[in-house]
């Protein structure tokens, strides 16, 4: 597809020429540009047939339509070529460099190849791989029995097909391991070419033709025949190899035309995601014994259910990849497992292991803009490779990050499932996806309702004994000196006579150890539905009631007797503290763990500040203050029985250290430990709060103990610094205290020592008692400002910008005159300024407004 202006037109502001040569193949004119539509005159190829055509004649109503196009085909080539085609906008980074070129020195823009950047140091070698010696087993031991007793089932197993041949295989003798007895008892071949589809009955699959793992394949099976099989107009997800973006719609004829043509330099496009289980094609399939065996959605999912339609369809996936097709490392979704089986060409898998840093490193790889140029085993180090071939069969467990390389064109049949050997894997993956934010059509279909009937058939077959139900109320734990996993034939849960011992059927170590995280995982579900779990949509909330099945019971019971129910069977532990019957549900809070942005962390200190400066805008941290010697005094007010006057030299009464002061037992106070460093904002809560990690409610009755506790504390005028000794001094504040102890004839009836004598003034030691007492100063200038009152001054830019009072002076230090001034209200009716003697002025009826 190929856009450009009018042939011939030149850049220029006057009205380009037109090429009379050059002729519309839809209006059959050369149409010269028009001021008012110029834009409509821009033209585009056809990439059929070559031809130029104006974008209105084309079919499109803007000039930015044609930007998305991908290939354009006229009305006249769509027959043969099919529908214009169109970029999918996304944000995944795009391949615009071949780096397999560009290691070799070559610049080498991807638009040159079709195929993905990392085939070609692939198949050259330039990617080392880690030899695997992953277990090949025999299809007669591939047994539930065997993965439960043995722990086999956590590395990728292959069936190789030479230990498995098909059935037409062992009839005509070209198996290996011919057996007679098989080709005796087998049913005459029925070609997928004689079947006739129309009169064909697909209610259940025949008990014949299946291999040595019980699986059922159709033989001879193509794509042309999934294709009639399921429908060709169902649509499909198609997958462009080279950028890794999946979601263009075609239908499966299209698919089928374009799997079947032999041009070698068109785009390779690959299919994983289409799930036949509800069609004709899946009728004629069976799975693997084992892997009905361990499936945990078949052995919970109700029977009810699944006649309605409902259950999780995930069982068969139709995979068809042309050669050199590529799906980077990916998890299954949910932590599943997987069965595969390739029918026909060949594939190649690169496996990680599910180590926790390995799978870290997967969910930032996930998230970096960089995934398509980040090759994942050059960061995780171990990465093993495993060749197919037609009729190999593996079964991949939960958790381990794979990629997928098809060396020929290939057609596999795969399918997932759970299983409650990988509950670690399964939900630690389904964290990741959260993480990630994992759109939901891409998770396992009813994953937390598969859990909770997990949980709800375990209470039913093994149900808890009410006397182990009461024991673990008293405190008591179920002792036990073997565990349940080694009590291979039940032959020590017999001999145990205690309620509870016995098992209904064996319990697999992987499986009991994964039990505490489906308590987690469920107790979640209740919190979130309970509303205990921040950051949770209501939206969210819906979705996850509704994943709870009804007609059981109170989830919240059920989470509780559930998680008594595991403490039994793994013994010698205590339950969850939420289990027992006096647990309050009020008091539990989860919170979401969020994860900010530096910028709207930036913003969130800036947002704390603030309102710690406007809770308490005189504090400020001991450090800044600087110490006081122990020589300088401060005068206290007296009590009222002294007559004299106390001198700023007189000996202060003696005070206690902070730590003694803050177990003073002054009535109605609150006491606050300096901050050690001068970051974030400064403190206002007290002690007793800021312990308990509640929002503090008595900041007005807080105590401080610094500075001026602290500055008679002892040893704290240390000789460390003496020469701040003779730069610090403290003078009493000429203002409504005075030195007498004499506050508009009211007597201030504390000592400084805490005991009461009165009941006037602030207490000291409190912020009201900084704000309204004595400010400091080093070398005689003020460091708060002047303490007289000065005149009115511009609000500096921080206050303008916010819309409040400010009460900053000229150098944005706070002015504690400014603080201690009584706001002026604002939005009354008519404005009146104060009198000396507290009555409105109304001589002045607009005063100045307080900046």
């Amino acid at each position: 597809m190929s856009i450009r202006g009018p042939p011939s037109a030149k850049p220029s502001r006057r009205p380009p020429k037109v090429n009379p040569d050059t002729i519309c193949a839809g209006c059959s004119t050369a149409r010269e540009t028009a001021t008012a539509n110029s834009e409509m005159d821009e033209w585009i190829s056809c990439n059929g047939c070559k031809k130029w055509f104006h974008i209105d004649c084309a079919g499109f109503s803007k000039a930015h339509e044609i930007r998305d196009v991908d290939k354009y085909f006229c009305q006249a080539c769509e027959p043969q070529h099919g529908k214009t085609t169109y970029v999918r906008k996304t944000t995944r980074a795009h391949a615009l460099v071949d780096y397999a070129e560009l290691q070799k020195g070559v610049l080498k823009t991807s638009e040159e190849s079709v195929e993905h950047h990392y085939i070609q140091p692939i198949k050259d070698g330039t990617f080392q791989f880690d030899p695997e010696n992953f277990p090949r087993m025999r299809p007669e031991m591939v047994t539930r029995e065997f993965f439960e007793r043995s722990g086999t089932f956590v590395e990728p197993i292959c069936i190789p097909a030479e230990w498995n041949p098909r059935p037409w295989q062992e009839r005509t003798g070209k198996g290996s391991d011919f057996d007679e007895a098989t080709v005796a008892g087998s049913v005459p071949e029925t070609a997928m070419a004689d079947l006739e589809l129309g009169d064909y009955e697909y209610d259940t699959v025949a008990d014949e033709g299946q291999d040595r793992l019980d699986m059922v394949m159709p033989e001879g099976l193509t794509v042309r025949q999934v294709c009639e099989l399921v429908g060709p107009e169902i649509p499909l997800d198609v997958i462009d190899v080279k950028t890794q973006n999946s979601g263009a719609k075609w239908n499966l004829g299209r698919w089928a035309d374009y799997y079947e043509e032999k041009d070698h330099d068109k785009a390779i496009r690959n299919v994983i995601s289409l799930e036949v289980s509800q069609s004709k094609l899946g009728r004629l399939l069976r799975r693997p014994k084992v892997v009905r065996d361990v499936d945990l959605q078949d052995s919970v999912w109700p029977i009810e259910e699944r006649e309605k339609g409902k259950w999780p369809k995930v069982q068969y996936y139709c995979l068809m990849s042309v050669a050199d097709s590529y799906t980077d490392f990916h998890i299954d979704f949910g932590g599943s497992s997987v069965y595969y089986h390739i029918l026909r060409g060949k594939k190649t898998f690169f496996f990680i292991p599910p180590k926790p840093k390995y799978l870290k490193m997967y969910e930032e790889w996930n998230e970096s803009p960089q995934q398509n140029f980040t090759f994942l085993p050059h960061q995780t180090k171990e990465c093993y490779r495993v060749d197919l071939s037609e009729g190999d069969t593996m079964l991949i467990p939960s958790g381990w990050i794979h990629a997928v390389w098809t060396p020929e064109t290939s057609l596999v049949i795969g399918g997932n499932f759970l299983t409650r050997l990988s509950y670690k894997n399964q939900f630690r993956v389904v964290e990741i996806e959260k993480a990630n934010h994992t759109p939901m059509k891409f998770r396992y279909p009813f994953f937390q309702r598969i859990m909770w009937y997990t949980v709800i058939q375990y209470l039913t077959e093994d149900p808890l004994p009410a006397e182990v139900k009461e024991a673990f109320t008293r405190g008591k734990q179920f002792e036990r000196s073997v565990p349940i996993w080694q009590d291979f034939d039940g032959d020590i849960a017999a001999k145990d006579p205690r309620p509870g011992a016995q098992n209904a059927r064996y319990y697999s170590q992987a499986e009991v150890d994964g039990l505490p995280d489906l308590v987690n995982y469920i107790w979640r579900t209740v919190m979130v539905v309970l509303g205990r779990v921040e950051g949770i949509s209501e939206d969210q909330k819906k979705r996850v009631y509704a994943s709870i099945p009804k007609g059981y019971g109170d989830p919240l019971e059920i989470a509780k007797t559930f998680a008594l129910w595991v403490a039994l069977k793994r013994g010698n532990e205590d339950p969850p503290a939420f289990a027992h019957p006096d647990f309050a549900i009020e008091n539990v809070r989860e919170d979401a763990p969020k994860k900010l942005s530096a910028r709207a962390l930036r913003d969130l200190e800036r947002k704390e500040a603030i309102a710690a400066w406007r809770i308490a805008p005189d504090r400020q941290s001991e450090r800044s203050r600087g110490p006081t010697p122990p020589d300088v005094k401060m005068s206290h007010p007296s009590p009222p029985h002294h007559q004299e006057q106390t001198s700023v030299h007189q000996s202060a009464p003696a005070v206690a250290s902070p730590a003694a002061l803050m177990m003073s037992p002054m009535p109605g106070a609150y006491f606050s430990t300096p901050k050690t460093s001068v970051l974030g904002p400064k403190r206002v809560a007290c002690d007793a709060c800021r312990k308990r990690r509640i929002k503090c409610k008595h900041k007005d009755f807080v105590m401080q103990t610094t500075p001026e506790l602290l500055n008679h504390a002892p040893g704290y005028g240390s000789p460390n610094a003496p020469e701040m000794h003779d730069n610090i001094t403290v003078t009493p504040k000429q203002g409504p205290y005075h030195l007498d102890g004499q506050q508009n004839g009211m007597t201030n009836g504390y000592h400084f020592d805490g005991v009461p004598t009165g009941d006037a003034g602030p207490l000291p030691g409190t912020n009201a008692y900084v704000n309204a007492n004595i400010p400091m100063t080093m070398n005689g200038v003020p460091i708060f400002g002047e303490a007289a009152k000065r005149g009115r001054s511009k609000a500096c830019f921080e206050c303008r910008r916010s819309k409040r009072r400010c009460v900053h002076d000229e150098n944005g230090n706070v002015d504690p005159v400014k603080a201690a001034e009584t706001p002026t209200p604002r939005g009354t009716a008519k404005k009146y300024s104060i009198g000396e003697d507290g009555s409105p002025d109304p001589a002045q009826k607009k005063p100045r407004r307080e900046s």
